[in-house]
């Protein structure tokens, strides 16, 4: 069910941890294989979903602050992400890395910047101190 006020609304279903898939409910059909990535196994892991995630729709949203102030989108995303132990099992190290081909560095940061306080997925993280945001000339993974 939908909270009040949802612009959309999804539910994803895991029914047996990293063995199996996991689907969307209802007639969207989609349906993903998914696994560890501790284990050579055949499936999406944690990993790569959040991963996805970002860079999807941090770019969007980095493309809709742009076109804000009258700019071109023109950046690529890559975002890297780490499974580590800690000391109560295991965490995330996610970096994410924001290449602008036409804005100098400090316009860069501050689509960046917007950006952070408007995309979902980035207003999750950004506060994780595993989490980090970079703007690059070059990808350094």
């Amino acid at each position: 069910m939908a909270v009040d006020g949802s612009l959309y609304h999804t539910e994803v279903v895991n029914e047996h941890g990293l063995v199996g898939e996991s689907f969307v409910r209802g007639n969207e059909g989609l349906s993903l294989g998914v696994s560890s990535s501790l284990i050579n196994s055949p499936g999406t892991n944690p990993e790569q979903f959040i991963g996805f995630a970002l860079s999807t729709c941090f770019n969007a949203t980095i493309g809709l602050v742009e076109r804000g102030h009258n700019l071109k989108p023109d950046t690529v995303i890559h975002t890297a992400v780490d499974n580590l132990k800690d000391t109560t099992g295991y965490k995330f190290v996610v970096r994410c890395q924001i290449l602008f081909h036409e804005l100098d560095d400090e316009q860069a940061q501050q689509m960046v910047n917007e950006a952070l306080d408007t995309c979902p997925v980035a207003k999750l993280l950004k506060a994780n101190e595993n989490v980090t945001f970079e703007v690059v000339d070059k990808f350094s993974f």
